[in-house]
C-alpha cells in the first residue's frame, strides 16, 4: 500500500472524516494492485480497529463494511 494512504488514516485518526479515510485506504490498496478485494477489507479492517481501539474486536468489521457500503444493513 501507498505511504500517503497510511498518512491519510493516522491523520483522520480522530477526525470525523474517519469514513472517508477508511474508504481511501481500502480503494487504493485496490488500485495500487496489492490486494485482492478480501485481503483489503481485512487489512482495512485491522487499520480500522487500531485508530479505533475502543470499538470491541467483534464490532470492527461491522463497522468497516458500513462504512465501504452505506446501504448494506447488518
Amino acid at each position: 500500500m501507498c505511504r500517503q494512504c497510511v498518512n491519510d488514516a493516522a491523520h483522520y485518526c480522530g477526525s470525523p472524516d474517519l469514513h472517508e479515510a477508511v474508504q481511501r485506504y481500502f480503494h487504493c490498496q485496490l488500485r495500487c494492485g496489492y490486494r485482492t478485494a478480501p485481503e483489503a477489507f481485512m487489512d482495512t479492517v485491522k487499520i480500522y480497529g487500531e485508530l479505533r481501539p475502543s470499538t470491541p474486536d467483534w464490532l470492527v468489521p461491522k463497522k468497516v463494511a458500513e462504512i465501504l457500503n452505506p446501504n448494506l444493513l447488518l
